[in-house]
């Protein structure tokens, strides 16, 4: 990555300008061509350097008031293919598998977000009864204390390297 790929990407981690057109309004604070960020942007998700660019929902405001992470400890060799089916489902925004530690058994973790609790538990509850899974808890939010987006580097000029 040049120096105006990563001003690009730090331009990225701040909210895309408003209006109609971001990405003119980007290629104006950067001094480059709407094309030049998009032909930039291409050849970063390309190079698998940039995963995706997207919107960020605020879910309680949007109707989506319950969340919670479910843990589950998959029947033995099935971690890899539960945690895929797990996270295609709409209602989970992260999935992940770790390490037990100590007496904390459960290996495969989901972020569940759902109108209520009921909707959550009910969809926790029906992936485990078809999966063989056991053993499974569900721990909901019951406030949010701190949510930030990842600030991987800060303002042009402070890029790794």
């Amino acid at each position: 990555m040049d120096a105006l790929d990563w001003m690009l990407v730090g331009e990225l981690q701040e909210n895309l300008p408003p209006g109609e057109n971001p990405w003119q309004a980007l290629a104006c604070r950067l001094g480059i061509s709407e094309d030049d960020v998009v032909a930039r942007l291409k050849g970063l998700k390309a190079s698998g350097k940039l995963k995706r660019v997207g919107a960020v929902l605020r879910h309680q405001n949007s109707g989506f008031a319950a969340n919670a992470m479910a843990v589950f400890l998959p029947p033995p060799g099935r971690t890899d293919e539960l945690g895929e089916e797990l996270a295609a489902s709409p209602m989970v925004s992260h999935c992940y598998e770790r390490v037990p530690c100590g007496e904390w058994i459960y290996t495969l973790y989901a972020m569940i977000h759902g109108r209520t609790e009921e909707e959550i538990s009910a969809f926790v509850s029906a992936f485990a009864a078809e999966n063989g899974v056991e053993r499974y808890d569900i721990l909901f939010s019951r406030e949010e204390l701190k949510k930030s987006s990842m600030v991987f580097f800060g303002r042009p000029g402070n890029e790794p390297g």
